[in-house]
């Protein structure tokens, strides 16, 4: 969408990266020791994060993880020589046994939309992925409903929202009520009300998480949520 979302989260890998690796140089810690990065994005955009890596970095060194089955083979023996691999949703669904085995410092989702069946093999196997720190890039956070929503959250933060089957009790079904041409004024007013809190939440704690890459804990997070609004209180 033009956003700079890719430029800004290769601005934080470059600069995580060099912090990580001056901290080894200075203590040689267990907890500085090199880790390399994953971003998962759609198979059209992995050159171009790729190109864009070589062209604003000069610490990183990528890894487009791609090809036929056998060559990633060889490549995933060698994935700790490189500082970004750069690879499709379908690639991980299908070497998740091998990728799932390595620490990642961050998971980059790229049209992180991607994942918002939660229920998918496909996004069950990009949530087992293992990493300090993760970021989702979405133009799109929401695209049919709300419960889409909880399942980048439940990449992001897992369990920050509760149970799926709670989110939707709590936000679903009072904002599908209210779409229903036949709800009362009041259910109206709740589900838009709800929606709104939803909308609120998703942009508060995505901008939160794209500009503070250490951001996270529950206490962290409480303190970007929106206030409540002036008719009614925000849900607990």
């Amino acid at each position: 969408m033009g956003l700079g979302k890719t430029l800004q989260s290769i601005c934080i890998l470059a600069s995580k990266h060099h912090e990580r690796a001056e901290k080894f140089k200075a203590t040689q810690a267990p907890d500085s020791v090199h880790l390399p990065s994953i971003v998962v994005c759609p198979p059209t955009l992995t050159g171009h994060w790729a190109d864009e890596i070589l062209k604003y970095t000069n610490n990183l060194k990528p890894l487009i993880y791609f090809g036929a089955a056998k060559e990633r083979s060889k490549m995933l023996s060698n994935i700790q020589q490189y500082d970004v691999v750069i690879t499709s949703y379908e690639v991980v669904r299908n070497d998740i046994t091998g990728l799932s085995k390595i620490s990642w410092h961050y998971c980059i989702l790229d049209e992180g939309h991607v994942i918002k069946n939660s229920k998918t093999k496909l996004t069950k196997a990009v949530k087992s992925l293992r990493a300090n720190h993760r970021l989702v890039l979405s133009g799109t956070p929401i695209q049919n409903n709300v419960l889409e929503l909880w399942s980048l959250f439940d990449f992001l933060m897992p369990g920050f929202l509760g149970t799926e089957a709670s989110f939707h009790e709590r936000f679903g079904k009072p904002i599908l009520s209210s779409r229903d041409s036949k709800a009362s004024s009041k259910n109206h007013e709740a589900g838009t009300s709800y929606l709104l809190y939803s909308l609120s939440l998703s942009l508060s704690l995505m901008v939160s998480f794209c500009s503070c890459p250490g951001f996270g804990s529950t206490s962290q997070t409480s303190s970007a949520l929106p206030p409540p609004s002036s008719k009614g209180r925000r849900p607990q």
